[in-house]
């Protein structure tokens, strides 16, 4: 899965050029800031900190970070974790050193749905390691032989122990839509037994929550669009979603952009076109698709001004879904050159019967500062969403939810 750098480009200059005139509290009544992660309070434990990576760990209480000593190759990249209530750091293990590719992937560190892991995806190995003590539990190898493969991609199930594993050769970063071909591999993080892996022409996008489906780009296109298939832990096709998606002004035998799933529970996924869009400046949608397994929409979510970056993510209980958006007039994207100032967005929306629009809460300045978009801007959310972490201005913002205001007869 690789983003539009083109795109993204000409947006950062967008960010960059308006000046922050919000902040957190005064434009949001859902959550509320809890706490700021960023070069100034890893300093007294990192020299020169460079946060590469973060998670929220699924209690919303603790947040885990990947952190090079300076931004450039073959620096040290050390883990850490921070409390949140407290603002307590742990004593940082060092775990290697930092490689950079020229490409839209990054780092990650991930916790495991039960919390007792946290797994590391460096470029160079998949390492699992004890949350608590950072001991080394296990490294997950690449299922092929061919030494040009590098680790790009993890992401894991919400309700069990098992990953998904991207191994590629992705090195350039290509300014046109493209698509990169992996060896995928499934892994019960507690066992490191493989459950299963396959060759893929895509980087996975999302795996469900109990771990035994993959949401993934079919390479099929259908009316410029790539649908999204969904396969078993073997690479076998299940069922696959165009979301209705589709490109008018665009060749339509070509891929000009894909369709993005996200698994909500096992039996559901939430559909959204991706950044990419044609010659007129239009997406391939404008709305959200919330489908069933059998490929009926339960619900179509239309939100005004709603620029999709094909960011979405949803808490394990699935009743708080974010997906990012960075609008702009379809007039503006259709034409080189700088964007007006803008900013990008994090729309909550609440689930239960059906999916609504709770609140916005605007992203200031840029994300991570060495990251590629999938760190960049990709948020979390605790188990029950009420714990919210993004990047943003080269750091990691928490906000916590605000209670209900109390109910008096």
């Amino acid at each position: 899965m690789t983003m539009s750098p083109t795109f993204f480009a000409r947006l950062a200059v967008a960010s960059i050029m308006l000046q922050p005139s919000l902040n957190w509290a005064q434009t949001n009544a859902s959550y509320a800031p809890a706490a700021r992660i960023d070069e100034s309070s890893l300093s007294s434990i990192i020299d020169s900190p460079s946060v590469e990576s973060f998670d929220l760990s699924p209690d919303g209480k603790t947040v885990a970070l990947l952190v090079a000593t300076g931004f450039k190759a073959q620096a040290p990249l050390w883990l850490v974790t921070e409390e949140i209530a407290t603002k307590r750091f742990t004593a940082p293990r060092q775990i290697g050193h930092l490689t950079i590719l020229n490409s839209n992937f990054s780092p990650q560190v991930r916790y495991t749905s039960d919390q007792q892991y946290l797994v590391v995806q460096d470029f160079q190995t998949i390492r699992v390691f004890d949350s608590a003590k950072f001991a080394p539990v296990r490294t997950i190898s690449s299922p092929s032989t061919d030494a040009s493969l590098l680790p790009l991609f993890i992401t894991g199930a919400s309700n069990k122990d098992v990953f998904v594993c991207a191994f590629g050769s992705e090195q350039n970063l290509n300014p046109r839509f493209h698509t990169t071909p992996v060896q995928v591999e499934m892994v019960d993080i507690s066992s490191g037994a493989v459950l299963g892996e396959w060759a893929s022409g895509d980087v996975p996008q999302s795996i469900s929550p109990q771990g035994n489906l993959v949401a993934v780009s079919s390479l099929q296109v259908q009316r410029g669009v790539l649908p999204l298939s969904v396969v078993d832990v073997h690479g076998q096709k299940v069922t696959e979603f165009t979301g209705g998606y589709s490109f008018k002004d665009a060749d339509q035998s070509k891929p000009t952009g894909r369709v993005i799933g996200l698994f909500m529970g096992s039996q559901e996924l939430l559909l959204a076109p991706d950044e990419n869009v044609d010659s007129t400046g239009h997406h391939s949608g404008e709305s959200l698709q919330l489908v069933s397994m059998t490929g009926k929409i339960e619900q179509s979510i239309k939100l005004r001004h709603y620029g999709s970056t094909g960011e979405l993510a949803a808490s394990a209980d699935q009743k708080t879904v974010l997906a990012l958006s960075w609008y702009e007039p379809a007039r503006a994207l259709a034409h080189e050159g700088a964007l007006p100032a803008s900013k990008p967005e994090m729309l909550v929306l609440g689930g239960g019967t059906s999916l609504r629009l709770d609140s916005t809460i605007p992203i200031e300045g840029l994300g991570l500062r060495g990251s590629g978009w999938l760190e960049n801007r990709r948020p979390r959310l605790s188990s029950d969403g009420s714990v919210i972490a993004v990047a943003q201005r080269s750091g990691v913002t928490v906000l916590s939810r605000n209670p209900l205001p109390s109910q008096h007869p």
